[in-house]
C-alpha cells in the first residue's frame, strides 16, 4: 500500500510539470512532446499497480474461504455425522450399502448351509470363529479387504413355485437381511433402536425374503424403515417338506422353528453392531409367520429371545399331532414305489427336489380350497374331518411344542393380535359364490349351517344384519362400503368362523396370561385388484397378509400392484393407502419402544375391545367382535376354537 501512495505522489509531480510545459498554440495544431510521452509511461505504471490491487484482493479473498471452510467443517461434521457402512461383528466385518437414507446388510449367513448331513437336521449355528469361517468361505468373503460383501440377497428356501410345481430357490438359505436407519450407524454415540423381525411365509410352503414372485413386496421399504425409526430383520428359514415334514429316520420335528430360534439368537448377540438394542426386540409374524411366532412365544425354548409379539391372523388351534404319528405319515410319503428312478436311500426318497414335491400345488390347493378358505361342513364342526398332513403341520415334541403350554406364553409378553376383515378372500369357496345374488346367499346359509344344529334361521338373519354393516369409525360413503357384495359377504363370514371368533378366544386367555399388556385390531380394507402370491387368484378385499404388506408398504413395490395401480391412475387411493401404512407405522414405533399403545384400547380379563382399523383411523365400535361370533359360538356349543385354523 505504501508503494501505492508513493506512485499516487509522483503522479501528481508530473501532472504539474506537464501543466507548466504546455505550449502557447491552438490545441489543434501541437506536436506532441516529450512530456506527453513521459505522461504516457506514468498510466501505464499506474494500470499495473490497478492489476496488481486485483490479484491481492482476489487472493485474500481465496485465503478467507479456505480458513472459513476449515472453521467450519468440524461443526458441519457434528451435525450430520458420516453414515458407516461397515459394521464389526462377531464372526467379522461385513460390508453393507446405503440408499435412501436406509443402510441395508444383506445375505448374513446365521447358520451353516443345511446341506447333506445337515440336511434334516436342526441348524448349526455360528458359534465359534471355525464355523463362522466355514460359512463365510463359500459366500462373499474378501480376502483383500477382510470383509463379507452384504450387498445381494441370497437365494430363498427350497420349495415348489405355487401353480406351475417348478423347482425353485436353493438348499443354501439359510440367510438374513438388516435395514437400519441411516442415523443409527454413524460416528457419533446415538440412541440405540428398538429392533423388528419380520416373520413371513405363506402355508408353510412358500416364501422367502426376496427374490421370489410369491414374496413380492416382502421387504420393509425406507419410508417404514424412516418412521417406525428401527432396524428391520428379515430372514429365510426352511419351509415345506425339507423345514417342517420330519424324516421318517432322522426323526427331528419342526426345523423351520429351530432355524427361526437361531435366527433370533444372532440377532440378540450381534445387532448392537447395526445401533440394534438387543433387550427390545418385538418379533412380527403374518401369514403362517404368525403362526410360527405364536409357536415360539408358546415354548421355553424362545423365552427371551423377543420381547415384545405382534401377529396377524395366526392359526391358534393347539398342535395336536404326535411324534409316532409324524413318523408314520412321514414313512408313507417318504416311500419309493417299487421301480422307482428317483434317487432313494433305504426305500426313502432322497433328492431334496424330489422331497419338496411331496407338497405340490395340487394339494395345497385343495387344502386351501376346501378347508382353510370355506365354511366349515358339519363334520369339522363337530371336530372331525381333517386331511392327514395339511392340519398336522407343527409336531408335538414335548420340546418345542407342547400343548399343556398353548396359550400360556412363558413369561411376560406385550403382545399384538390381529387380522384383516377378509383373510379368506384369497380363494371365493364355492367357486359358483360371484354370481349369487343377495336371497340365494341366505338360503345356502340356512342350509348350511341349520341342518344338524341348533341354528334357526332367526340367527342367520341375524348375523346377516351384523355382516351388513361394513363402516364404523368413518362416513357411510367410505370406500368400505360394498352395497352388496356376495364375494365380500361370504369371505367375511367364513373369517368370522375360521378367524375372527377362534382369535377373540385366544386374545382373552392371553390377557388373563402373566399381566400380559395385550392389543387386538381388526382392519378393513379395500384396495385395487391384483394378484398378491403368484396364485393368479386376483383380490380387492383385505386378504391374508395384507396387513403386513400395508406396513411393509409393500404395495408401493409389488410389480402387479403397480401396474394395477397404474392402469386405474387414482392417486387418491395410493394417498389413503399411505394413511393406512403411516398409522401402523406409528404404532409400531411407540410399540416396539414401550410394549404399550396408548392411543388403543388393550384387551383385560372381561373386557375384549377391538381397535378397528378404517380408512387411517381407529375406533372401538361396541360389542363388534360379541355381535359377529355370536352366531358361532352356538354351532360350536360356546367353544370357536373348534373351527380355528389347525397348526
Amino acid at each position: 500500500m505504501e508503494g501505492i501512495a508513493q506512485s499516487s505522489r509522483g503522479a501528481d509531480a508530473d501532472n504539474k510539470f506537464v501543466n507548466q510545459s504546455l505550449w502557447d498554440e491552438d490545441t489543434y495544431g501541437r506536436s506532441p512532446s516529450v512530456s506527453d510521452l513521459r505522461v504516457g509511461g506514468l498510466r501505464r505504471r499506474v494500470s499495473s499497480a490497478c492489476c496488481l490491487n486485483v490479484f491481492l484482493l482476489l487472493a485474500l479473498l481465496i485465503a478467507i474461504a479456505v480458513i472459513m471452510y476449515f472453521l467450519i467443517s468440524p461443526i458441519s461434521g457434528r451435525t450430520r455425522p458420516p453414515v458407516k457402512s461397515v459394521v464389526s461383528t462377531f464372526c467379522g466385518i461385513v460390508q453393507g450399502t446405503e440408499s435412501n437414507g436406509v443402510v441395508s446388510f444383506l445375505g448374513l449367513p446365521y447358520a451353516l448351509p443345511p446341506l447333506g448331513q445337515y440336511r434334516f437336521k436342526r441348524p448349526v449355528e455360528l458359534t465359534t470363529t471355525r464355523l463362522c469361517a466355514q460359512a463365510w468361505a463359500t459366500n462373499n468373503f474378501s480376502a483383500n479387504t477382510n470383509s463379507y460383501n452384504a450387498t445381494v440377497y441370497k437365494s430363498s428356501c427350497l420349495q415348489l413355485s405355487p401353480v406351475t410345481d417348478k423347482v425353485i430357490g436353493n438348499e443354501d438359505c439359510l440367510y438374513l437381511n438388516v435395514f437400519v436407519p441411516a442415523m443409527a450407524l454413524t460416528s457419533s454415540k446415538t440412541e440405540l433402536r428398538p429392533v423388528i423381525v419380520v416373520l413371513n411365509g405363506l402355508f408353510f410352503t412358500y416364501g422367502g425374503a426376496s427374490g421370489l414372485p410369491v414374496s413380492q413386496g416382502q421387504q420393509p421399504q425406507p419410508r417404514t424403515v424412516e418412521l417406525v425409526d428401527a432396524i428391520h430383520v428379515t430372514l429365510n428359514y426352511r419351509i415345506g417338506p425339507l423345514g417342517f415334514l420330519m424324516h421318517p429316520e432322522t426323526k427331528e420335528a419342526n426345523i423351520g422353528l429351530y432355524d427361526q430360534l437361531a435366527a433370533l439368537r444372532w440377532v440378540r448377540n450381534n445387532i448392537g453392531a447395526f445401533g440394534g438394542d438387543a433387550a427390545r426386540v418385538t418379533l412380527f409374524g403374518y401369514g403362517s409367520g404368525a403362526t410360527c411366532a405364536l409357536a415360539l412365544a408358546f415354548s421355553s425354548l424362545g423365552q427371551n429371545l423377543f420381547d415384545n409379539l405382534w401377529i396377524s391372523a395366526p392359526a391358534v388351534r393347539k398342535p395336536h399331532c404326535s411324534l409316532q404319528e409324524a413318523v408314520e405319515n412321514s414313512r408313507r410319503l417318504y416311500s419309493c414305489e417299487p421301480g422307482s428312478t428317483r434317487p432313494c436311500s433305504n426305500g426313502l426318497l432322497a433328492d431334496p427336489k424330489d422331497i419338496v414335491r411331496l407338497w405340490n400345488w395340487a394339494r395345497i390347493e385343495s387344502w386351501m380350497k376346501d378347508t382353510l378358505f370355506s365354511l366349515p361342513s358339519f363334520a369339522q364342526i363337530q371336530g372331525g374331518a381333517e386331511q392327514d398332513w395339511v392340519d398336522r403341520i407343527l409336531i408335538v415334541d414335548h420340546e418345542m411344542i407342547d400343548p399343556k403350554r398353548w396359550y400360556r406364553p412363558i413369561y411376560h409378553l406385550s403382545t399384538v393380535l390381529g387380522q384383516t376383515a377378509h383373510e379368506t378372500a384369497l380363494f371365493v369357496s364355492p367357486i359358483t359364490v360371484p354370481f349369487w345374488d343377495e336371497s340365494f346367499y341366505r338360503r345356502y346359509l340356512i342350509n348350511t349351517l341349520t341342518s344338524g344344529t341348533k341354528i334357526g334361521q332367526d340367527m342367520i338373519d341375524q348375523y346377516l344384519i351384523v355382516s351388513n354393516k361394513t363402516t364404523y369409525c368413518s362416513h357411510p360413503s367410505s370406500s368400505n362400503s360394498f352395497g352388496f357384495d356376495v364375494e365380500a359377504r361370504m369371505t367375511g363370514l367364513i373369517t368370522d368362523a375360521r378367524c375372527t371368533c377362534p382369535l377373540a378366544e385366544t386374545v382373552q386367555q392371553l390377557a388373563s396370561s402373566h399381566g400380559n399388556f395385550v392389543y387386538h385390531y381388526y382392519l378393513f380394507g379395500q384396495h385395487r385388484r391384483f394378484d398378491p402370491y403368484s396364485f393368479t387368484s386376483f383380490v380387492s378385499l383385505s386378504f391374508h397378509g395384507w396387513d403386513g404388506m400395508v406396513y411393509l408398504r409393500g404395495y408401493t413395490t409389488h410389480p402387479d400392484y403397480i401396474q394395477s395401480m397404474l392402469d386405474q391412475n387414482d392417486h387418491d387411493h395410493m394417498e389413503d393407502l399411505g394413511r393406512q401404512s403411516d398409522l401402523l407405522n406409528t404404532v409400531m414405533h411407540e410399540f416396539s419402544r414401550t410394549g404399550r399403545i396408548l392411543s388403543w384400547n388393550p384387551v383385560e380379563p372381561g373386557n375384549a375391545p377391538v381397535n378397528l382399523i378404517e380408512n387411517g383411523a381407529v375406533c372401538t365400535p361396541p360389542k363388534f367382535v360379541e355381535e359377529r361370533c355370536r352366531l358361532w359360538k352356538l354351532v360350536t356349543n360356546g367353544n370357536p376354537l373348534d373351527l380355528a385354523w389347525r397348526s
